[in-house]
């Protein structure tokens, strides 16, 4: 619940620096919901730190004209910043704005100051500003005065005086989840748990006679790979889940595969099984990446059923078993794997308050891998 209230607080960054968006999708933009990790609200898109001895190079977009970068000051510096001619698109018009300093409870709710076209033709140039409060982080935003037809790049160039820029570690703390993740024994004893019960299963309906075109069907994020290293590198920033993001790390094709899923993955295919991933990352721009990724890690699978219309996955379990499921015979689904209460057929958070007997098909059906740092449980009250 910590980091419930955590991302709830940071997600209000988005909103205080975007203003009302009159999105209707009832979710907030750092709150990864399930796997619907399309749904965001358009705003400030959180993308590093900004250093004085590098200048930061990026790229405005029609979806993505808004880009921002944390600035650590201490009290009474002085910082300089400008979008400059050099590494930056003939023709762009930006906008500066400096937000902050960031509050305790993860927003940057104050605009501190605006400049339009103060640098070279169109560009933006903030000199010699003191910025406000006790210092600490502030929120440095270049957009694009109008959403650019083409994408445009930009350099953007920072410089410090009375005071070091140098930020002193993340800006805010890493949380319990994914340190426990990271470091302890428990969870790897888990996740080999999870799959050495899921290889015992296949093992008894081997021997009691498995259907002659069977498969199991595994979740991508958390149960097939992990992406924990994604969590951090968004948590140190103080801010967490967005789709340009999430994007960005699905095609660098990072994520190490889940302590026992290679093994498991190995042994459905030694008992002639089909392994089937159905996940919500995206067709095409999301998922192929994630085939590269897999390959680097060994996983081998028949078939990968990636989100179109809707983040349901119940239509394509029923695909998986119907035979329509592209490239793949109808199949008897003997096993699900994930993380997630609705990676099992017809499965939501309202079974949480059902009696024990609703649970019986985990532990021989259904295999639940655990993932403490996101999930559907978020928008329980």
């Amino acid at each position: 619940m910590l980091r419930l209230a955590y991302l709830l607080a940071t997600s209000s960054l988005l909103l205080a620096c975007a203003g009302s968006t009159g999105d209707d999708t009832g979710g907030d933009a750092d709150i990864i919901v399930g796997e619907d990790k399309a749904d965001g609200v358009p705003g400030v898109e959180l993308t590093g730190f900004l250093s004085p001895s590098t200048p930061v190079d990026g790229t405005l977009t029609a979806t993505g004209a808004r880009i921002g970068y944390l600035v650590y000051a201490p009290t009474g510096t002085k910082v300089s910043l400008e979008v400059t001619h050099a590494g930056s698109s003939a023709g762009l018009d930006t906008v500066l704005k400096v937000y902050g300093p960031r509050a305790v409870d993860g927003t940057y709710a104050t605009t501190d100051v605006t400049d339009d076209d103060s640098g070279y033709g169109a560009l933006s140039k903030i000199s010699g500003h003191s910025l406000p409060g006790g210092g600490g982080f502030y929120l440095v935003e270049v957009a694009a005065k109008t959403a650019p037809t083409a994408p445009q790049k930009f350099r953007l160039a920072l410089a410090c005086k009375d005071g070091s820029c140098d930020r002193p570690g993340p800006a805010a703390p890493i949380g319990a989840d994914m340190r426990w993740i990271q470091k302890s024994a428990e969870y790897r004893a888990l996740a080999l748990q999870a799959y050495g019960l899921a290889t015992d299963r296949l093992d008894e309906l081997d021997r009691t006679g498995l259907p002659a075109a069977w498969a199991v069907v595994l979740d991508i994020d958390e149960t097939t790979l992990l992406n924990l290293q994604y969590q951090r590198e968004r948590a140190e920033l103080g801010t967490g889940y967005s789709p340009a993001s999430w994007t960005e790390w699905v095609n660098r094709k990072a994520a190490p595969a889940i302590p026992g899923v290679k093994a498991f993955t190995d042994h459905v295919h030694a008992l002639g099984g089909k392994v089937v991933l159905v996940s919500n990352r995206k067709a095409g721009v999301e998922c192929d990446p994630t085939a590269a990724n897999l390959a680097a890690v060994g996983i081998s699978y028949d078939g990968m059923l990636c989100r179109t219309d809707t983040s349901d996955k119940n239509p394509r379990f029923d695909a998986i078993e119907d035979g329509t499921a592209p490239g793949l015979p109808a199949l008897t689904t003997v096993l699900y794997v994930g993380d997630n209460i609705k990676d099992f057929p017809n499965l939501s958070q309202d079974i949480r308050t059902e009696s024990d007997a609703s649970f019986a098909d985990f532990g021989h059906r259904f295999i639940l891998i655990p993932n403490p740092m996101y999930g559907s449980w978020e928008t329980n009250p």
